[in-house]
């Protein structure tokens, strides 16, 4: 069924959730983020919400540029919980298995839109699944086997590195020469409609040799937790806006044309959905940028470097933006903030 005309369509995934993957590129293939097109200050606030069809798109590039389609199988060890810093070891640092794989079926919820994490039970066998309606072409595949191994590796965490899976089936053709099956150990279904890795019902109970602490604080920023609680979803067009606006501010200062091709939209298709919410591309553009303003006042930033981080040409043109919005400069704006933040203190 066609979508509505005034509907948004599109999922996000968080930067910091594909960064095990940035971070694998580099470290196998020599490939850094700025080869890839993404810009470092992107990676460097975790909770960044990225369209995942760039991703996608980047991960089907890549079969291309490295002339084979089993690339990622090479990187596989490295694609895991464990290198997605704090955060990662949140998901990780449980007394069982089980108590992980419930945290990662609905804690990621928070890292990804349009997908879903979960367990299908079928007699003895746990089916750990991923189904992502977002993925498509060789970039569906690359994203299944993202999935995948990040699946196993949590489970080669609580169970040694010798386990394997009893089976695994993966959205894409047969490929890599059997390297795949090498690294899974096990049998793989191809072709198949979602990601799958099957376990035994009982190693849910394995315990987790590794030392933790009940009490240990995730340590993230009041702002962090804020934008990790925040993620919208596919029908919440509003928030789509909002976030692939906020997006598109690490490629300069936000263009209706970067913004609508993200949504598979003419600018003139854009144009009219946002009338249909009463909204103007530049009126949401000045809201959203003007609050991610006072987020980096927040952080101490300069209103230099906040003018630059915002894709303004000048300080001049940001301050006569952000003084339309609040009523005041960012010099005057960050001044009561930083008296405020100094008298709680005291």
């Amino acid at each position: 069924m066609p979508l509505p005309e005034s509907q948004f369509q599109a999922a996000f995934v968080r930067s910091i959730f594909f960064k095990p993957f940035i971070r694998a590129l580099d470290k196998h293939y020599g490939i850094t983020s700025d080869d890839l097109g993404v810009p470092l200050k992107l990676l460097n606030e975790p909770m960044t919400l990225v369209p995942f069809s760039d991703l996608n798109q980047k991960m089907a590039e890549l079969e291309v540029t490295l002339g084979d389609p089993a690339y990622l199988c090479r990187m596989a060890n490295d694609i895991s919980f464990s290198n997605m810093d704090h955060l990662g070891e949140w998901f990780l640092s449980t007394p069982e298995l089980a108590l992980s794989f419930r945290r990662i079926n609905y804690g990621t919820s928070c890292l990804q839109s349009g997908a879903t994490f979960h367990g299908e039970l079928s007699g003895k066998i746990i089916k750990w699944t991923y189904d992502n309606h977002f993925s498509s072409g060789r970039g569906r595949f690359q994203d299944s086997l993202r999935i995948a191994a990040m699946f196993t590796n949590t489970l080669r965490y609580f169970m040694g590195e010798s386990y394997h899976p009893l089976t695994v089936e993966l959205s894409g053709p047969p490929c890599g020469n059997g390297e795949l099956e090498t690294f899974f150990g096990a049998d793989i279904r191809w072709n198949a409609p979602s990601t799958r890795v099957w376990l035994d019902i009982s190693i849910l109970e394995h315990g987790n040799t590794f030392p933790f602490e009940v009490t240990r604080p995730m340590m993230l920023t009041n702002l962090e937790l804020d934008e990790f609680l925040n993620m919208p979803q596919p029908h919440d067009a509003a928030k789509m806006m909002y976030e692939m606006i906020n997006y598109s501010r690490f490629y300069g200062y936000p263009s209706l044309d970067f913004v609508a091709q993200r949504f598979n939209l003419s600018r003139q298709q854009l144009q009219r959905r946002l009338h249909q919410f009463g909204w103007s591309f530049s009126t949401i553009t000045s809201y959203v940028l003007c609050n991610q303003a006072i987020k980096y006042m927040q952080a101490n930033l300069s209103i230099k470097d906040i003018a630059r981080e915002l894709g303004y040409n000048n300080v001049q043109s940001f301050s006569k933006a952000f003084q339309r919005q609040r009523g005041q400069t960012p010099t005057q704006y960050k001044e009561k903030l930083m008296e405020r933040s100094r008298s709680r203190r005291l």
